[in-house]
C-alpha cells in the first residue's frame, strides 16, 4: 500500500509582514509570498485498491519523482522521455530561456504502457485543497493502425477518459492530453525526419536498408504498421539516444505538431 508522503509547493495569501510575505527594505515594496511545502498522504487520496497497488508496483527510485513534481509530463515509453527534453531545448524553446528553465524543472515519466488513469488520479486528486501536480501533461499514441476505418482512435478514447477524470476532480484546467495519429516513430517520419531516422536505424541494423525502404514506401495505415514492425526488433531506448544526438546537430529536424503543443502546454 502507498503510504509515503508527497509534497507540493503551494503559495498562500498572507498579509504584509507575515511569514509568507516580507517587505523589501530597499524598495519599500512587498515581496510575493514564498512557496510553502504541503504534505499529501497518498493513502488518503481517492484511489481504488487496484489503482494503489499498480502505482506501488510501478514506483522505483527514479519514477517516484512524479510524486514530487509540480509539473509532470507522462509519456508511454522511454523514447518519448529521452527525445522531448532534447527537442524542447534545441527547437521548441530554443529562444525562450525562461520557459526552458520551467520545462527543465518538470518531471518526465514514462509509464511503460497506456494506462495513465491511476497516475493521473493520484496526481490530480485533492487533499485539503492541495494536489500533487500543479500542471499535468500526458502524451499518448493515437494507434490508428490498430482499428478499422471509421472507429474512434484508442488514443482519443484515452484522452476523453482522462479529461473526464480531471473534470470529476475539479482539475480540468491542470490537465492537457495530446494524441498523435499513429505512434512516435511514424509521426517523426511523417514530419519529414525519415533521412536522419534511417541513418540511426541502419547503425543498429546495418543489413536492413531494404527493409526500411520497403516500410517507408507504403502509405497511411500500412506504412504505420510496417514502421511498427521495424521497431519490434529495435531497442527503442537505444534508438532514441542515437536519434537525440542527431536532433542536437541537425538543422533540418522537424518537430511534429503534437510534440510542440505538449512542450508549450507544460510551461504555460
Amino acid at each position: 500500500m502507498l503510504t509515503r508522503p508527497s509534497c507540493n509547493n503551494e503559495q498562500h495569501e498572507q498579509g504584509a509582514g507575515e511569514a509568507g510575505e516580507a517587505a523589501d527594505p530597499q524598495a519599500g515594496q512587498t515581496l510575493p509570498p514564498r512557496p510553502e511545502s504541503r504534505c499529501i498522504p497518498l493513502a488518503k487520496l481517492d484511489l481504488s485498491d487496484p489503482d494503489r497497488r499498480k502505482i506501488d508496483r510501478y514506483l522505483d527510485v527514479t519514477k517516484s519523482a512524479l510524486l514530487f513534481g509540480g509539473r509532470v509530463l507522462l509519456v508511454e515509453g522511454i523514447a518519448e522521455a529521452l527525445l522531448l527534453p532534447v527537442i524542447a531545448k534545441h527547437y521548441v524553446l530554443k529562444d525562450r530561456p525562461a520557459d526552458l528553465r520551467t520545462f527543465r524543472s518538470a518531471v518526465f515519466v514514462p509509464i511503460d504502457g497506456v494506462d495513465f488513469a491511476p497516475y493521473a488520479k493520484a496526481l490530480l486528486s485533492p487533499f485539503n485543497s492541495v494536489r500533487i501536480a500543479d500542471r499535468l501533461v500526458i502524451v499518448t499514441d493515437g494507434d490508428k493502425h490498430t482499428v478499422d476505418d471509421g472507429q474512434d482512435l484508442p488514443g482519443e478514447k484515452r484522452k476523453v477518459d482522462l479529461e473526464t477524470l480531471a473534470t470529476q476532480k475539479n482539475a480540468a484546467s491542470i490537465l492537457d492530453v495530446f494524441v498523435n495519429m499513429y505512434s512516435l516513430e511514424t509521426e517523426l517520419v511523417a514530419a519529414g525526419n525519415a533521412t536522419c531516422m534511417k541513418e540511426v536505424y541502419l547503425s543498429l541494423h546495418p543489413r536492413s536498408e531494404a527493409k526500411w525502404d520497403d516500410a517507408l514506401s507504403k502509405a497511411g495505415d500500412e506504412r504505420a504498421k510496417a514502421i511498427q514492425e521495424l521497431f519490434k526488433t529495435t531497442p527503442k531506448g537505444d534508438f532514441a539516444q542515437l536519434l537525440a544526438d542527431k536532433v542536437t546537430t541537425s538543422e533540418a529536424f522537424s518537430v511534429p505538431g503534437y510534440i510542440r503543443q505538449a512542450i508549450d502546454a507544460l510551461v504555460k
